[in-house]
């Protein structure tokens, strides 16, 4: 998900954010033997190397400089504030830390950090955007919790990297996926051979065969809304039926609307769509429908957090009508709660 070269003033370091936190622990160790004290709060970006100025993918902290203070202990020079359940993980007297993308995701969690919790659960969001994936971030202590992705898809990155200890807490919203196009305003103009842009994640892949079949464009031989393991899973190969002799490229997810003028079509997911500057009720030529929808997303926490207060307590409030009325007013359409509102 990241794009490949050389770090400079305009382009981040690529490195994951665990290799970060041992490199500064190493350089904090050098400036201890030399003598000199350095102060969290001053000297973290000095230590990094990297210039102060926003980055512009990667992994993003969204907390105060206390929160971030916490998260280093310089006399032992080890993560400090871990939860006595598991030292990966933050204590239950700290803030918890969520790994969300953007939009929603991102912004759901703020505005609960901001204004529903009233000080029953302290947040610290990780912001995501190209090139990390959220549950290598969980799985490597990074992050107490995630908040990105639905059942299929962790089903999907479980069998595929093997992690053995992540389970769902909450259960959210939908993000319709959506067909989109720069060159045509209905999917009945898409010409004999078009080319069409789909994600290259095996769930979501899946997804927008779905929706395409919903399209009138091909027929699969499972239907939407069969939530066995072969039909999350589908491939080109389950393709019975393709009228228009559509061709298929397999694109990272955020590359697909800025690639939206080389093809016929584009498969968006909803927060992708968002984050281009998309509306999916606007400009998608055909929506996902949110009833019976497999892909809701989710909040997952590793086992070792499960009965964690501050994990409860955030999955009540995401479920909660509080958050479902915030989801229909911010994101008409765009985003459908699962949980009914209270209006």
């Amino acid at each position: 998900m990241s794009d490949a070269g050389t770090p400079g003033p305009d382009k981040p370091t690529d490195k994951p954010v665990h290799t970060i936190a041992d490199d500064l622990t190493a350089k904090i160790a050098a400036k201890v033997r030399g003598g000199d004290k350095p102060s969290l709060l001053t000297d973290l970006t000095d230590l990094t190397d990297e210039p102060r100025r926003p980055r512009r993918r990667g992994l993003f902290l969204i907390g105060t400089a206390a929160a971030v203070a916490t998260t280093i202990l310089v006399g032992g020079l080890v993560w400090a504030n871990r939860s006595d359940a598991n030292e990966k993980y933050s204590a239950t007297d700290q803030p918890l830390r969520v790994f969300a993308s953007v939009a929603p995701h991102a912004e759901i969690l703020k505005h609960v950090n901001d204004t529903l919790a009233k000080g029953a659960v302290r947040l610290t969001v990780v912001e995501e955007s190209d090139g990390v994936n959220g549950n290598d971030v969980v799985e490597h202590g990074d992050a107490d919790a995630s908040y990105f992705q639905h059942v299929p898809y962790l089903d999907s990155d479980t069998k595929d990297k093997g992690y053995t200890d992540l389970t769902v807490a909450a259960t959210v919203h939908v993000e319709p996926y959506g067909i989109y196009s720069k060159k045509y305003p209905n999917v009945g103009q898409v010409p004999d051979g078009g080319l069409v842009l789909l994600s290259n994640n095996v769930s979501n892949f899946a997804r927008g065969l779905y929706l395409l079949q919903a399209a009138g464009l091909i027929k699969i031989d499972h239907q939407f809304g069969d939530t066995s393991a072969d039909a999350l899973t589908i491939t080109e190969k389950n393709i019975v039926d393709n009228p228009k002799h559509l061709k298929f490229q397999q694109v990272e997810p955020a590359q697909i609307p800025r690639s939206l003028p080389d093809a016929a079509l584009g498969l968006i997911n909803g927060n992708v769509a968002l984050e281009a500057g998309l509306s999916p009720t606007k400009d998608a030529l055909l929506l996902e429908k949110g009833q019976g929808n497999p892909y809701a997303n989710i909040l997952v926490v590793p086992t070792a957090l499960k009965d964690d207060p501050r994990v409860k307590t955030l999955s009540q409030i995401l479920q909660g009508p509080e958050v479902a009325d915030f989801i229909a007013k911010r994101y008409p359409g765009s985003v459908l709660p699962v949980h009914e509102g209270g209006h």
